[in-house]
């Protein structure tokens, strides 16, 4: 996200968030909530046929009245959220991201309807009489997913990154970690539509974050068959299994992501930006990037950290913090990153850095191979890390692009033999060939 441009010489940033735009969202937002949370609820109260999700170890959680003053204090956060935002696209993002989980939440109460399997109590004492009045006008219905705890996780997240230092930082975690306990502590949820609330609203975030979608990239097709292979044989036990289908409908989104992402939108999957994978996406994508932390283990034990190819150009795999300490400053002053399904180590993102976002196992783009050389032309004298995951493939295709270019070497295949005589664990696969070829 870019920050507002300040003002200079009396002028007004026009990306500034004025009070008018963030009024209107606060009143949009809250009349869409409004209509949609109360609609919902009185269509499923004409309804004979809602069911009950519900466990009969949650009996043993108990009722605590004071939690009334954390689950009520949301309405203010969901009005004031709009206040903090520092730009028109954040604002926008927010916007979005609230108005989705509402609106989806509203979808989903009115095809799966559920209501509470057990008795609200009637409290006593101060905070008893909140609850008891709070009770009488919200109908037990829209339960799942918990639009309370998917506004409670959007709003989190926004109040923390707004938060002025660290202590207030933890102070707002704690109130929204209230907030989420006070669902289940006022006899307001079941604990399945807490989890639905929270699957809500990190789906939310990851496909609202105000980042492009659709990313240059350079074939994939068959590992876009075959990661929606991956997904449909995940994806069918819920059909024929459905106890076990839920374990498994996990991974087959995540599969079916980045399937998605081979075949069309390409390396923005990841959501990742400055060397960094939002923490949305880590989750939704989780399975595949266990399988990617997997694959790097087994090639790290494979090859070297990295290898020195020529003049200051060095060549190498995905690296830890440790590691990266270890030869930033010593070996390398800058680093061309093409990972997609890792975090770059806090070292390698602290130095001047190239972020070009390649997909695993497939060839830089023309663009991306003239910005690489550029980069590495002005920083080799100092020392350049290029790498991907396990430095055999991607990084391989912009070294050689760097040698050619220079007249380092004579031809591809003269760039691939020094390659390989510096790292001999390279992988030249066929698109890096024809990407030579063709260019």
């Amino acid at each position: 996200m870019n920050p507002s441009k300040s003002p200079v010489h009396g002028t007004v940033s026009h990306d500034r968030v004025s009070f008018a735009d963030a009024t209107k969202v606060a009143l949009v937002t809250s009349a869409l909530f409004l209509l949609l949370y109360g609609g919902a609820s009185y269509v499923t109260s004409l309804r004979s046929d809602v069911g009950t999700w519900y466990y009969d170890w949650e009996r043993w959680i108990p009722f605590v009245p004071i939690m009334i003053v954390p689950y009520m204090s949301i309405d203010l956060f969901f009005v004031a959220a709009p206040f903090l935002c520092r730009d028109r696209k954040e604002l926008k993002v927010l916007a979005l991201r609230l108005s989705a989980v509402v609106i989806a939440a509203a979808i989903c109460f009115l095809l799966f309807p559920l209501q509470l399997a057990v008795e609200r109590p009637i409290a006593t004492g101060f905070f008893g009489g909140i609850y008891n009045w709070f009770t009488a006008m919200d109908r037990p219905y829209n339960l799942c997913p918990s639009m309370h705890i998917a506004l409670r996780t959007v709003l989190a997240v926004h109040f923390a990154k707004h938060s002025p230092n660290r202590i207030v930082r933890v102070v707002s975690h704690f109130w929204f970690f209230l907030i989420g306990c006070s669902t289940l502590l006022l006899y307001q949820h079941h604990v399945i539509d807490v989890v639905g609330g929270f699957v809500l609203a990190v789906l939310v975030m990851y496909f609202i974050d105000g980042r492009a979608w659709k990313t240059p990239h350079k074939g994939g097709r068959g590992f876009a068959i075959g990661y929606a292979i991956l997904a449909l044989g995940f994806g069918l036990p819920i059909v024929w299994i459905p106890a076990l289908g839920w374990l498994t409908l996990w991974p087959a989104i995540a599969c079916a992501i980045v399937a998605v992402g081979y075949a069309w939108l390409g390396p923005s999957v990841y959501r990742r930006e400055a060397g960094r994978i939002s923490w949305a996406a880590k989750i939704v994508l989780g399975p595949v990037l266990a399988a990617q932390w997997l694959s790097w283990k087994y090639y790290a034990r494979q090859s070297a950290m990295i290898d020195h190819v020529a003049d200051g150009v060095w060549i190498g795999r995905h690296v830890t913090e440790t590691e990266a300490s270890d030869i930033v400053g010593k070996k390398v002053s800058a680093v061309i990153d093409v990972c997609n399904a890792f975090d770059e180590p806090e070292s390698l993102r602290g130095i001047t850095r190239l972020e070009l976002p390649i997909l695993d196992l497939t060839a830089p783009t023309r663009t991306q191979l003239d910005q690489a050389v550029a980069f590495i032309l002005q920083h080799h004298h100092d020392g350049v890390l290029v790498h991907c995951k396990a430095g055999y493939s991607r990084s391989v295709a912009i070294v050689a692009a760097w040698l050619i270019q220079t007249e380092r070497a004579t031809s591809a295949e003269d760039a691939f033999t020094m390659i390989q005589s510096a790292r001999p664990a390279v992988v030249i696969r066929p698109e890096v060939r024809r990407l030579f070829e063709t260019n």
